[in-house]
Parts: structure tokens; C-alpha cells; sequence
């Protein structure tokens, strides 16, 4: 209770009138609804997202800069998980527990930048697929776009930039399922490697690639054909959406 309020009581008791009393009363009372109401709401929403396999981690992260403070990235792994069980009583189960620790990890460490294998755990991290170090798994298109975003949103100090490994992992990836044009979420990352690594046939059809993406996207034609692309603009269309179920 705030010490004005506090006051305002012991006046009335001392000098006031039973009405002065009532009334002071009546406003602590509200304080106190509304407090706790807040902190109801508070622990309903957090829940919700720590709760949630399938949470971006773009809502994990803001849940936790709001729920621990923007330095919780620093704490104990042990620390963040008995801080939030003793002030919101959540116990992290283990896709989240990797989505928290792979933000943290990213909030702490620029190699995910520049080391393709650390981006690797990272997208399977971010995507509610847990990281296994003892055999490597490849994320999807959708996973890749995905992560792209979230790093960035993490850390706008990087600016967007990316090593020529991570680049080329992100390339040979998309190429490796049959993705063969810049998706245009990252297209500005991608393009000049895309670019050296496919046959020059398809390069020539990026741009009709990507004004049949937008037709099918607006929905303007939606019959998809089977020649190059149609395919490619399909096979974007699904990658895209699909990193959108990932980041939002």
C-alpha cells in the first residue's frame, strides 16, 4: 500500500470523521483489487506463452525481457528457471527450455553469425525442434526464414549481417530442397550466392519466379502449372508461410 495512502488512514483515524475513514478505506481497498488483478492478468499471460510448445521465440523473448528484466540473458540457466516457477509458476518443459536457452545463448553470443552449425541448432532451437548435438539435423526452408527474423529482432546490433558461411548454409540448404531462387524475406542475404550456385536457365526466370509468387500470394491465380515457375513460385509461397507459423 502506498505510504500516502497509509497516512491518509491514520489521519482519519486521528482527526477525521467516520466518512473520512470510509473513504480512505475504499480507496485502498481499489488499490489493492487492482494490483492484484494486474499481477492475475500478468501470470495468465506469461503462462500462456512459456506454456506453449509451439510460442515464437520472438514472444518468448519479449515475454521474458517483461516477466525477468532485459538482463535475464546474464542469469544462471538454474536461475531463470526458479525465477520464473517462484514468481509465476511455470516449470519450462523441454521444447521451451531450449527455445529460452538458445535466446539466451544468441542475446550472449555472436557465433550463431558466423559459425553455419551454431545457426543450424538455433533454427531447430527456434522451431520447437529440439537441438541434438549428437546428430545433425537440417531445418526446413520455413525454419531458416524464420530464423533469419528472430535473430534479427534479438539483435538489431548486428545490423543483419551475416558471415559467408552462414550465407552459403542458408544457400545450399534451400537448393538441397529444391528451392532454387532467393525466398524474398531474405532475398537480400541470399541472392549473390543464389545466384553463383544455380544454372543460369534459372536465373533468368527469378524475375517471372517472383511475379507468379505474388500472383498466387494475392490470389489473383492460384492454378499452379507444372513447369519451373510455377513450382519454384509454390515451393516460396510454402516456405514463406511456413516461417510465419514459426516467428509470429
Amino acid at each position: 500500500m502506498p505510504s500516502e495512502l497509509s497516512q491518509r488512514l491514520m489521519n482519519a483515524y486521528m482527526a477525521g470523521t467516520p466518512e473520512d475513514i470510509s473513504e480512505v478505506k475504499a480507496e485502498i481497498a481499489e488499490f489493492q483489487k487492482s494490483r492484484l488483478t494486474a499481477k492475475k492478468e500478468n501470470v495468465i499471460r506469461i503462462n500462456t506463452v512459456l506454456n506453449d510448445d509451439h510460442a515464437s521465440a520472438i514472444r518468448v523473448y519479449d515475454f521474458l525481457n517483461q516477466a525477468l528484466g532485459v538482463d535475464w540473458w546474464e542469469w544462471e540457466p538454474e536461475t531463470i528457471e526458479q525465477t520464473l516457477f517462484i514468481r509465476y509458476g511455470v516449470a519450462l518443459e523441454d521444447v521451451n527450455r531450449d527455445k529460452v536457452m538458445a535466446i539466451k545463448h544468441l542475446c550472449g553470443n555472436d557465433r550463431a553469425f558466423s559459425d553455419w552449425f551454431e545457426f543450424n541448432q538455433l533454427a531447430l532451437a527456434f522451431s520447437g525442434v529440439i537441438a541434438d548435438f549428437e546428430m545433425l539435423r537440417k531445418p526446413t526452408p520455413g525454419m531458416i526464414i524464420s530464423t533469419v527474423k528472430v535473430m534479427n529482432y534479438i539483435r538489431p546490433d548486428r545490423e543483419s549481417f551475416f558471415g559467408e558461411d552462414v550465407l552459403k548454409y542458408m544457400v545450399i540448404s534451400l537448393i538441397d530442397d529444391g528451392i532454387y531462387i532467393p525466398p524474398p524475406s531474405i532475398l537480400l542475404l541470399t541472392k549473390k550466392n543464389m545466384s553463383e550456385l544455380v544454372s543460369s536457365d534459372t536465373k533468368k526466370e527469378w524475375i517471372n519466379i517472383l511475379k507468379r509468387y505474388n500472383q498466387i500470394v494475392t490470389g489473383e491465380d492460384l492454378e499452379i502449372k507444372e513447369d519451373l515457375v510455377d513450382i519454384q513460385a509454390k515451393r516460396l509461397v510454402n516456405a514463406e508461410s511456413a516461417a510465419l507459423t514459426y516467428s509470429e
